[in-house]
C-alpha cells in the first residue's frame, strides 16, 4: 500500500567525496628509515624516493599535527575563465615540535565547485558553482590536517560599455542618492531556490541614469551597469548564463544587494538590502483561483505560467473555493456560485471523479484524499443547527455531523497528519459574507468517523471580528490564519496571524504582512487566505497568501475596489518561539499573470511517483525514498537505506542521516539556519 508522508527538503550540493591514491611506495631516495627514526638521508623502505614523505615511528616523535597552506584561500572565477590550479602543501609537525615533510592523500568535500588531486594537493574550480568547501590532507598514520577552500563566481554585464570613467565613480562616490527609492523587493526578504530571479524595481531616477547592480557574498558577485529609465525595473540577465539561478545555486545565507546611480554629473552612494537564500526548492504545485476566468489552475514554482487542467463536470462554467489533498492525488471544489455545489477531481489528470448538485460553499478534504468535509453554506439559525458533512470523497453521504454549536462551522482546513481540523465558527452573515466568527479545533477520526475535543482556540475582538481562513504548518503544530474585518476579501482590512494548536500562544506575522517594508494602514493590512507548503525546506515553512498590496511600480492601484490579488510567498522559521516573528517579507510569486485577480492559492505536493520513476527526493516518492539505482540515476523506491537522507520519509529524527536535521511531516528536514 503506498505510503506517501508529508514533508520535504532539498538535498544539498556539497557531499563526501575521498581519493584515493597517493601510498608511500619503497625506493632508494633520500627517504630515510622508519626504523631507525632519522628525518632525512638514507635508503630507507619508507621513502618515496623524492627526498620528502617521511612518518618517523623510532626514536623520534610520531607526526602529531598537520597544517595545509595556503590557509583559507578563495579562487574567483571571473565569467566563466577558471583559473590555473592552486598548488596546497600539507606539512607535518612532530611532539618535538619539529616540521617534516609528509605523505598522504587529499580530499575536497564540495565536488561540485572544486576539485583536487588525491596525490598532489592540485585543487581546481569547476567553475559550476560558487561555495565554500573543506580541504583534507590524510597521512599515513591517519592524522589529518584541514582548511577551507572558497570558489567564489564572479559575474559581470555591460550590454552598453560603459565608459570606464563612469564605472569608476561609483567606487568613489561619497554623495547620499537624493532620490532613488527601492520599491521591490524587500529588505531580508529570504528566497528559496529554483525560481526565476526577481524583478529589481526603483523610482526616483531620470530616463538617462546609469545604473551600477552589485550582489555579492563570500562564494558569488554580480556586476551589471546599465541605462534604466523611469519606472526603473531590472531583471538579473539569463544569458549568456542565468545570473540569478548562479547566485542562489552559490549562495547559502546572506547576500548583499546595492544599487547605485549616476545622474549625467555625479554617481550616488548606494542604496542597499541584504537578502537571505535557502538551500532548497519550492515543492508541490499551488492550486489557485483566477477569479477572472472563473478556472481554478495550477502553477509549480519555477515555471512560467500557471497551467488550465480541470475537466469541468457538463454544464459547470465555474469552479472555485477549492481545496486540495496535501498528498496532490484530488481537488474538491464548489461550481457555479450561489448554492455552490461540490464535487472532486483528479489532481493528476483534471478528470472529474464525482460531482453532486448538493449546497455546499468551501469544503476541506483529507492529506491523503480520501474524505471530504462539506456543507459550508449550513448557517441553521447559528444555534445548534450549523453543521459540517463528513464524506468520501466519491459519496455524500454522511459518515458524521462536526455541530460545534452556537454558530455555523466555515471554513476548514485538515491537518497535514490529518489528525485534527480547524474552522472558523460564524454568528452572522451567510457562507460568503460574515463577519463575526472564531477559530476552532477538532480531532477527527476517519476509522470509526467522529469528532472529539472541539474547543474554540482563537476568540474575534472589535477590531478584527473575523478570525478565519486557518491553515496548518507541515508539522501540524502551528496554525495560520486571517484576522480581518469581514471574511470577503475586498475591501476587507486583515492581517495574517499564528497560532499552536491549543491557543495558549498567538502573534502576528508581521514580516508577511509587510511590517517595515511597505507603508499605510491599508497596505498593512491587505493580506488574506493564507496556505503552508505540506513539507519543510531549507529551514523553514513556506506559506503562500493572497494580498492586495502594490508590487513595486508594477502594480501601484491602492484603490480597494479595483487594486490587483496576487499571490506572494513568505519563509516561516520552523522553530517559531513565543513573542519573536518567525516570518520574513513576502515575494511575489514569479509565474503570474498581473492582468488576472488571483485568490486562494492551495499548496500541495505534486502527485506522487510509483517506483522506479525519477526522483530528486524522497518526498516526490509515493513510498517515500530516492535512491541511486547504480548508474547514478536516482529513482523512487520503497525501501529505506541505513538512514534517510534529507527528504526521505522518517518517523522521528533518529531516523534521519544527517546531524540535526528533523523529523517534519514524515520526511527528514534541515535544522532551521542560523
Amino acid at each position: 500500500m503506498k505510503k506517501r508522508l508529508l514533508i520535504f527538503l532539498a538535498v544539498p550540493l556539497a557531499s563526501s567525496l575521498v581519493f584515493l591514491g597517493a601510498s608511500c611506495g619503497g625506493g632508494d631516495g633520500a627517504g630515510g628509515s622508519a626504523s631507525t627514526g632519522t628525518s632525512s638521508g638514507g635508503a630507507g623502505a619508507g621513502g618515496n624516493g623524492d627526498g620528502g614523505g617521511v612518518i618517523t615511528t623510532g626514536g623520534q616523535s610520531e607526526v602529531v599535527s598537520i597544517e595545509i597552506t595556503p590557509a583559507n584561500p578563495t579562487i574567483e572565477v571571473l565569467n566563466g575563465a577558471v583559473p590555473a590550479s592552486l598548488p596546497f602543501v600539507a606539512k607535518g609537525t612532530t611532539a618535538a615540535g619539529e616540521q617534516v615533510d609528509v605523505v598522504g592523500t587529499w580530499s575536497y568535500d564540495r565536488y561540485d565547485v572544486g576539485v583536487i588531486n588525491s596525490a598532489t594537493g592540485s585543487f581546481s574550480a569547476t567553475g559550476l558553482l560558487g561555495g565554500a568547501g573543506t580541504v583534507t590532507f590524510k597521512a599515513l598514520n591517519n592524522v589529518t590536517g584541514t582548511t577551507t577552500a572558497t570558489v567564489k563566481l564572479h559575474l559581470t554585464d555591460d550590454p552598453e560599455l560603459i565608459d570606464p570613467a563612469i564605472k569608476g565613480s561609483f567606487g568613489t562616490a561619497t554623495d547620499a542618492d537624493p532620490a532613488l527609492a527601492l520599491v521591490y523587493p524587500y529588505d531580508k526578504t529570504v528566497f528559496p531556490r529554483g525560481l526565476s530571479g526577481p524583478t529589481l524595481q526603483w523610482n526616483g531616477g531620470g530616463a538617462l541614469d546609469i545604473y551600477y547592480v552589485h550582489a555579492t557574498s563570500p562564494t558569488f558577485e554580480f556586476e551589471g551597469w546599465r541605462t534604466v529609465p523611469p519606472k526603473s525595473r531590472y531583471d538579473f540577465p539569463t544569458v549568456p548564463v542565468d545570473v540569478w539561478r548562479k547566485l542562489t545555486d552559490s549562495t547559502t545565507g546572506d547576500i548583499t544587494l546595492s544599487i547605485q546611480r549616476w545622474d549625467g554629473a555625479t554617481a550616488y552612494l548606494p542604496k542597499s538590502q541584504t537578502w537571505k537564500i535557502a538551500s532548497a526548492n519550492l515543492t508541490g504545485t499551488i492550486y489557485f483561483w483566477e477569479v477572472n476566468n472563473g478556472n481554478v489552475v495550477r502553477l509549480k514554482p519555477g515555471d512560467s505560467a500557471p497551467e488550465n487542467f480541470l475537466t469541468k463536470p457538463p454544464g459547470v462554467t465555474c469552479v472555485a473555493c477549492h481545496s486540495v489533498s496535501k498528498d496532490g492525488s484530488k481537488i474538491v471544489a464548489s461550481f457555479h456560485g450561489g448554492y455552490s455545489p461540490w464535487g472532486t477531481f483528479d489532481a493528476a489528470t483534471g478528470e472529474s471523479l464525482y460531482s453532486t448538485d448538493l449546497s455546499s460553499g468551501f469544503q476541506a478534504i483529507s492529506p491523503n484524499g480520501s474524505h471530504v468535509l462539506w456543507r459550508h453554506w449550513n448557517s441553521g439559525s447559528f444555534g445548534t443547527a450549523g453543521a459540517l458533512t463528513l464524506s468520501t470523497f466519491d459519496n455524500s453521504a454522511s459518515l458524521a455531523e462536526l455541530n460545534p454549536g452556537g454558530g455555523a462551522p466555515s471554513h476548514p482546513a485538515w491537518s497535514t497528519d490529518g489528525a485534527k481540523i480547524a474552522f472558523s465558527v460564524r454568528t452572522d452573515g451567510n457562507g460568503l459574507d460574515f463577519t463575526q466568527s472564531t477559530l476552532w479545533v477538532t480531532d477527527v477520526d476517519l476509522v470509526n468517523p467522529a469528532f472529539s475535543s472541539t474547543a474554540m482556540i482563537v476568540a474575534n475582538d472589535a477590531q478584527r471580528p473575523t478570525v478565519t481562513f486557518p491553515t496548518f504548518s507541515p508539522d501540524s503544530k502551528w496554525i495560520a490564519f486571517e484576522r480581518a474585518t469581514q471574511a470577503r476579501s475586498r475591501g476587507a482590512l486583515s492581517q495574517i496571524w499564528m497560532t499552536n494548536t491549543d491557543g495558549s500562544v498567538q502573534f502576528p506575522l508581521d514580516a508577511t504582512n509587510g511590517v517595515g517594508a511597505i507603508t499605510g494602514d491599508a497596505q498593512l493590512n491587505a493580506s488574506y487566505e493564507p496556505t503552508f507548503m505540506p513539507v519543510a525546506a531549507g529551514g523553514y515553512f513556506w506559506l503562500v497568501v493572497v494580498s492586495e498590496r502594490i508590487y513595486g511600480n508594477i502594480l501601484e492601484d491602492t484603490n480597494v475596489n479595483s487594486r490587483r490579488k496576487q499571490l506572494w510567498v513568505t519563509a516561516i522559521d520552523a522553530n517559531p518561539v513565543a513573542g519573536q516573528d518567525p516570518s520574513h517579507p513576502a515575494f511575489w510569486l514569479p509565474g503570474q499573470e498581473t492582468t488576472n485577480q488571483n485568490m486562494r492559492g492551495e499548496w500541495s505536493l505534486s502527485p506522487c511517483k510509483d517506483i522506479g520513476e525519477g526522483c530528486t527526493a524522497g518526498f516526490e516518492c509515493c513510498d517515500g525514498f530516492c535512491h541511486d539505482d547504480g548508474s547514478g540515476n536516482f529513482v523512487c523506491s520503497d525501501e529505506p537505506g541505513r538512514c534517510s537522507q534529507t527528504g526521505e520519509a522518517c518517523e522521528t529524527a533518529a531516523d534521519c542521516c544527517k546531524e540535526g536535521a528533523t523529523c517534519v511531516g514524515g520526511f527528514c528536514a534541515d535544522d532551521v539556519p542560523e
